[in-house]
Order: C-alpha cells, then structure tokens, then sequence
C-alpha cells in the first residue's frame, strides 16, 4: 500500500517515502506524542495477510530491539493500526553505502573507519546470538557526521552466539517471484548461504568482506550477467585479488578482505569482535606519522591567545638557517613571522560549515552542540567570545554574497537540504530550490546568481547544468568568477565558467574534507586532504598542478573559508566516547576520568565504585578493565579483558579475557587492591557471554555455551568451577548488575524475546514483571529489591523510571540531560539508593580558529 502525506497510524502521521523493499515500505513520519521524526516501515498491503511474512516482520524488529549498540539502528516501537502492521525506528539522516560508492571506489581512511563500525556492530549481535542474513550496502546507512547504522534485520535467526554450531535452517535462494522470498541477496550472500548449506555468524563476515572489497575497489567481488551465475562465482571463484584492482591498497587491509571471503567458514574469524578489532588496528595506524617538525598544534590555550608550538617553531628556525647556509655560508637570518590559531567556539559538539561575511570580521558557522538534535546558524566575531544564535530551523551555511546575502541549507535531512536566501539585514528565508547537498552552492562574485550541486552535477546557473560528474561537491568561484573549483571524488578540480573546460588539479587523495578555497590572489586552490599513511593536512595547488604543504596538524582538519586578506578558518574534529556521573549525596553531574572509549559494566550498591572497559586506542593492543570512582578521582587499572561485575564488598572485579582467538575465553578475578588475579574454571564451556556475583561474593552466575547446546545460564563456584543449571536454555542474563540484592533472583530473558523477567537463582518458577518497551534498557535494582531501575533514551534527555516488580507499574523516578550527542551510544547504571549513578555518552568535540600568517 501507499500512504499519502498526512495519513495518520496510530500516534504517528506519514510525512514522505524513503524507500521500499521486499520486507515493506518505509516512509518519513512524525510520533506526535514526542514531537520527534522517526523511520516508519510498514508490511506491504498484500503481504499483510501472510502469517509467515508478518513473522518475519516482526522478527526484525525483535531481533534489532533486543540490541544496543551505536551501529545498529534503534526500534522504537513494533504496532498495528487500521490492519497495517509496522515498525517504528530510528531516523538516520544521511546516505547508504550503495550510494557512497556509486562515484566509484571511497578513500581507504573510509572504508576503514566504516568498516570497523560495521564489525562492531555485527560483532554486538553476533553475541547476542543474532546473525543478519541480508547484509549489503542498502543496508547500512551513514549519518552526515560519519555515524554508521546497521539497518534491516529483516531476515535476522536467532542462533547459539558464535559458537562455530550451524543454524539447522537452511538458506537457499528461492526463485524471486515475490517480495521477500530470497532469504538474502544475490552478490553478497556467504559460499554456505547461496548452496543452501546451514550457516552461523561467519555468513555475516563473508558478506562483509563482499562490501569491503566494492568499497574499497569500486567493483562487486562476484558480479556475473545473471544471478545463478553469481551465485555460482560466489560458491567456486575467487575473486580478482584487490592488489590488482587498486595497488595501493594496505596489505593489511587485503589480509583482512582476503580472509573474511575465505569459502570456508573455518578459515575466517573465530569472533567477530577480533575482525572489528583488526579493522580498528589498522585504521587508526593507517594516520601513523613521524617528524615532530611537521606538527603545527591546534591547542591555542587561553581564548585569543596566540602562540606556536615549540616544534613548530624549531622546524621554522631550521629552514631558515638551511636557506641561509645554502644561501652563502653563515649569515644572520631574519626569522619569518610564525602562524598563529586563535578559538573562536568553546562548546563541545559538532561544527558543519563556517563562512566569512563581507566585512571580514563576522564569522558564520553551523554546529550541533552537545544536547541538540539539529544544526543551528550562529555569528560570532574575533574580538568576542560570545556567539549569537539565528532563528532558522536545521540551518547550514552556504556562502555569504559580496551584497551581504546569505545563502543557507535549511530542513536538513540526510545530508540533503533546501537552499534558502536570507538578508544579514534580517527577514525571513525566501527558499529556492530542494536537492542541495552538504556544502553544495556558492554565490558568484556579482552577488547575484548561485552555483549548486544537484542532480548528480553542478550547476550554474540554477538550472543550467554546467558539469556533470560523479560525487561532485562544495563548489568555490575564484575571485574573478571565470572558473569555479570544486572536489568530484578524491580530487580536487577546476572548471571555466565560459567553455566548460574541466581541469584535474590534484587527486589521488585518501579523503578530502572541507571545501577548496581559493588564495585571495586567484593563483592557487587551498584544501584539505589526506593521503593513505599521512595525518590530514592544508595543502595549496596552482593552476598548473604544482602541489605544496601549507600546514599539517594532528587529528581531522577541515579547511572552511579564506578572507581577501588571507586569514583563514578552519575546524579541528575529535570525536570520544566519554563517561559522567554522580556520587552518593552530591546534586550535579561530573565527567568521570577515562580514556577514548570507555563502557561501563557494574556500579558498587552505595554508587561510589565503578568499574568500566577501556575498548579504545587507550587500551593498547586489547582490553583493559578499570576502577573508577563517582567522585571523579583517577580511574586505576586492575588488568587486561572485558569488565563484567564488581564483588558485593568491592574487593574484586570480575573479568572476561580471549588470549587466543580461537580458544574458549576465560573468567578471571582481578582484586581492586592488594592481591594475585585468578582465573574461574569453565571447562566445558564454549562462549561466555556475561557474569555477575551471587549476594554473598562466594558464587556467581554465569550465561554461555556449552558445545553443541543453546546458551544458558550456570551458577559456578569460582575455586572448583562446579556448576549448575539456574535456568532453562536459551535463557540470557540482561546486561549489568543483574542479581537482586537478596541473591534470590535474577533479571534475564528469552534469546527470542526482550520481557523482564526474573528468574529463581534456586528452585522456583520464573516471575514475569513486565513487558520491555522498545527501546528500554536496565540500570540496576533497588535497596529493598522491590523495583527495577529502568531507562528510555530520548535526544535531549534520559527519563529513569521505576518499575514494580509485583504491579509491573512504572513511575519516573528521575529526568537526566543527554551527555553527548547520540543515544545509542549512551548506557546508565544505577545505584541501589538511586542518588548516584554513571553515565555513558558519545561526544562530538569541534573547535573552530582563525589562523593568521599561513603562506
């Protein structure tokens, strides 16, 4: 069925379509009740009758509910309204990989950084026991932020997480005569999945690496005229080695490639956590540089203070003494005159684009600060610190004309908006054309006609297409307005306005960000870009092709705007995972000590002890397990592995470690002081998933696999590794402190099924409380035992709630901020007394400077 604009289902009212599929259509929509856009998918009108389609339906969104993780997009709600059955989720603003890759093949920074965001959210449900079954490049989507989000668990099983067992159902393609009837997609299916063979969590990897290798070459690995011929490619042939397609692929990435298109699944990997792992490795030393010298830091200090750092300074002095030397034996040199950075924003969030006005004085730029949902226009000046808010809805900045006319991008979605014109004098937008991507129109120098990219292409005037290409953006006239340059893929281009005549100035580069900008002389273009192996850097190019560093700094640079009188303004991005809280009897939060990307497990009952896993770069080569206070003192490291829970008397956290791959993790107790870690026997057991204490500290409770079985959940002595069986299988721990404060309970679900439910540590039959909203997650009981603490994330703030475990009744306990700027990536845990808790939050830091002095 199609659903016109206003048509209304339940508290949700259609806005426009987004897409379709053989699982449904999806439109735009608004959840009226919270005043928020979401992604609506509702089951097609002829299908809705199909009992075996409408499972499936509702699989996907139990199997996409059930996670929590940055990189999976959020269900917030599975329903039914006037007959039609549908999902309500996340809306991510941005573009598909599909259509990322339709210019050809990405930057390796790109592919990198994407692709570890994919295996980190594969890697989340694979331990959950959930194997996607349809991954491809339509369904993973990118936020213009650069914010993967794994969509579409249409065709998600529930299998035993990673156990290397194969799920007994077998997958073969069926003829495509209906919507839906091929449990996967042709070209990316696994070697098992295309001959019908029963599959696991490695099917996941195949698929992968089949998008990894198009990303990174720009051509599908197995694609044949015909799809039984594909199907057929994928089952027997290798495909061309990716050496051959683009040479300067890392090898390490091509090993990485190589191994997750193995046949068979045996010689891929053990964990998907490791893929992840190994795509982060070599990501983050794909940016490796050495040579102090070339470093020009972007720590300013102080606001409006203007200094160079150090080796800044001694790189300069070392130049100019060569010079002199060469110049005719010693002589004394005059020393030029250093750049300098001055900050111009002060908040944390994300900053888009920013401009100079006509004065050269105001500055316009764009950000979503901390808190915020949508970009917001701002104007701020060099002799203030202070920035002044416009009054326009989800505003970027264009460009600003030589009449003082602003060229805005407003109703931003998905990286796509309408361009607007709007006096600096004051009055409304006068909206003008739709289409306009990120940073995609400029004013001519007469002030009165615009450039834009549109359509696949640039075009001046509006309407006129002026160049057509593949990933054209940011388009920049020269002074003279006889040429505009602008990036098309990985190169930086110029066109004369006149003939039409294309020039390649520069390419070949790894990623270009910002726009290009031309030198106030008209000579050369300046931009920002990077090279594989390289940090991001200003560079300069002539018409003539001739190349030359202007500045490199450490972390993502973004060249905005440059003045007639040569200052420039640039933004540095940094993005962190960041950790806050509140200690027992205090009444403001604080940011809690940690390193880049901290995950909190386990809060001690009086809310004053913590513990957390560092899963960043600070961790080193693995894990590394933490103790951290609430009153904001230095986190200590207990050791190497995944945190899971804090003892009862908070002498003891224990751990999770893999030393191998390959072989079964291991259950370690660190103490929090003095004291020799031990390792808990589990022989027998295949996966541990999660672990907490029983209520005397003498036992725990541990869910995992054992060989050939479903997942369960065992209490275990830690000295002999003796066990039990506290539940049926199949049965999983929720995540966090999840024993009741008598240690007679447990909060657990079914793997196919997200209820709360408490199930008897000893004899007894389970006690369902309450059904689990989409969305919901635990953070901890109370003192008395009586209540859940539970939680639902919105944008700007995160309502605690209790719920009664006799009742099933919620009530608000209490309303906190957001800390950061994505929900999916924050977590809560509660204290028992509920005074005190920890908080995690995704943090998106931006500063902008005017640098002065740059040649």
């Amino acid at each position: 069925m199609t659903l016109a604009a206003g048509t209304k289902l339940g508290p949700y009212e259609i806005l426009s379509p987004l897409g379709a599929g053989g699982m449904g259509e999806v439109y735009r929509a608004r959840d009226v009740r919270l005043g928020r856009e979401v992604a609506f998918k509702v089951l097609p009108e002829q299908l809705s009758a199909d009992a075996n389609r409408l499972a499936r339906f509702e699989q996907e969104a139990r199997s996409a509910s059930a996670l929590n993780h940055p990189n999976i997009v959020t269900v917030y709600e599975i329903g039914q309204a006037d007959a039609v059955s549908y999902i309500a989720m996340e809306l991510v603003d941005g573009s598909t990989i599909r259509e990322l890759t339709a210019g050809g093949p990405m930057p390796i920074r790109k592919v990198l950084a994407l692709g570890a965001q994919v295996a980190a959210g594969l890697a989340k449900a694979h331990g959950a026991g959930i194997v996607h079954r349809d991954l491809k490049p339509e369904n993973l989507m990118v936020s213009r932020d650069g914010f993967l989000k794994i969509l579409d668990f249409g065709l998600a099983k529930l299998i035993e997480p990673q156990s290397g067992q194969m799920s007994a159902a077998p997958t073969l393609a069926q003829p495509e005569t209906q919507p839906g009837t091929v449990l996967g997609t042709v070209g990316y299916m696994s070697p098992e999945q295309a001959s019908g063979q029963p599959l696991d969590f490695r099917s996941d990897q195949f698929s992968l690496g089949s998008i990894l290798y198009e990303m990174t070459s720009g051509e599908k690995a197995f694609a044949r005229k015909t799809a039984a011929e594909t199907m057929s490619a994928i089952i027997r042939e290798e495909p061309e080695p990716l050496a051959r397609r683009r040479p300067e692929v890392p090898i390490p990435l091509r090993w990485i490639v190589e191994r997750c298109l193995a046949k068979d699944p045996e010689e891929r990997y053990a964990s998907t956590r490791d893929l992840a792992r190994d795509l982060v490795g070599v990501r983050d030393r794909i940016s490796e540089v050495s040579g102090s010298a070339e470093l020009l830091s972007l720590e300013a200090g102080r606001a409006r203070e203007r200094r160079v750092p150090l080796a800044a300074a001694a790189a300069i002095a070392a130049v100019a003494l060569l010079a002199g030397w060469l110049g005719g034996g010693w002589r004394t040199v005059r020393f030029a005159e250093p750049p300098s950075f001055q900050r111009l924003t002060f908040r944390p969030g994300l900053i888009h684009n920013a401009r100079f006005a006509t004065d050269g004085q105001t500055i316009l730029y764009s950000a979503t600060w901390a808190g915020q949902s949508r970009p917001t226009l701002y104007q701020t000046r060099p002799d203030s610190p202070e920035s002044r808010a416009f009054d326009f809805p989800d505003a970027d900045i264009f460009a600003i004309s030589s009449k003082g006319e602003m060229a805005l991008s407003l109703h931003i979605r998905g990286g796509i908006g309408t361009l607007a014109r709007v006096p600096m004098s004051g009055g409304a937008p006068r909206e003008v054309v739709e289409g306009i991507s990120y940073a995609g129109a400029d004013w001519s120098p007469n002030g009165k006609d615009l450039a834009v990219v549109r359509n696949g292409g640039l075009e001046f005037p509006i309407g006129t297409m002026l160049y057509k290409g593949a990933d054209v953006a940011s388009p920049r006239f020269s002074p003279s307005g006889r040429q505009i340059a602008f990036v098309e893929g990985t190169a930086v281009c110029v066109i004369e306005v006149g003939n039409r005549k294309r020039q390649v100035l520069s390419k070949g580069w790894a990623d270009i960000s910002g726009v290009p900008n031309w030198s106030p002389d008209g000579k050369e273009v300046w931009f920002t870009a990077v090279r594989t192996g390289e940090t991001a850097a200003l560079h300069a190019v002539t018409l003539a092709g001739r190349e030359r560093l202007v500045a490199r700094v450490p972390g993502h640079l973004e060249l905005d705007d440059i003045a007639r009188d040569g200052r420039v303004l640039v933004a540095h991005h940094t993005f962190q995972l960041a950790l806050a809280g509140r200690a027992p009897g205090e009444k403001t939060e604080r940011e809690l000590p940690s390193l880049d990307s901290p995950e909190p497990s386990s809060l001690s009952a009086d809310g004053r002890a913590f513990l957390f896993t560092e899963t960043g770069e600070g961790a080193g080569s693995g894990l590394a397990v933490y103790l951290g206070r609430t009153d904001g003192s230095p986190p200590v490291r207990l050791g190497d592995g995944q945190a899971l829970a804090l003892s009862p008397d908070g002498t003891a956290a224990l751990t999770l470690r893999r030393p191998d791959p390959a072989a079964s993790p291991r259950l370690v107790i660190l103490p929090t002081g003095a004291g020799e870690a031990r390792t808990v026997p589990t022989q027998g057991l295949v996966e541990i998933l999660l672990a907490d204490w029983l209520a005397d500290g003498k036992q725990i409770l541990v869910t995992g696999q054992e060989k050939g079985r479903e997942v369960g959940v065992w209490v275990v002595d830690p000295s002999t590794g003796r066990r039990r069986a506290a539940a049926p299988e199949g049965i999983l721990m929720y995540r966090g402190a999840v024993v009741s404060p008598d240690g007679r309970w447990f909060l657990g679900h079914h793997a196919s099924g997200g209820e709360f439910t408490l199930f008897p540590v000893e004899a007894g039959q389970p006690r369902k409380i309450a059904d689990r909203k989409v969305g919901e997650r635990f953070a901890g009981w109370t003192a008395d035992g009586q209540a859940l603490y539970v939680y639902e994330l919105g944008v700007n703030s995160a309502r605690v709630q209790l719920l009664d475990i006799e009742t099933g009744q919620r009530r608000v306990w209490m309303e906190m901020p957001s800390f950061g700027q994505a929900a999916s990536g924050r977590s809560i845990l509660m204290s028992r007394s509920g005074d005190a808790y920890v908080l995690r939050g995704r943090s998106v830091f931006s500063e902008l400077y005017l640098v002065s002095g740059l040649k």
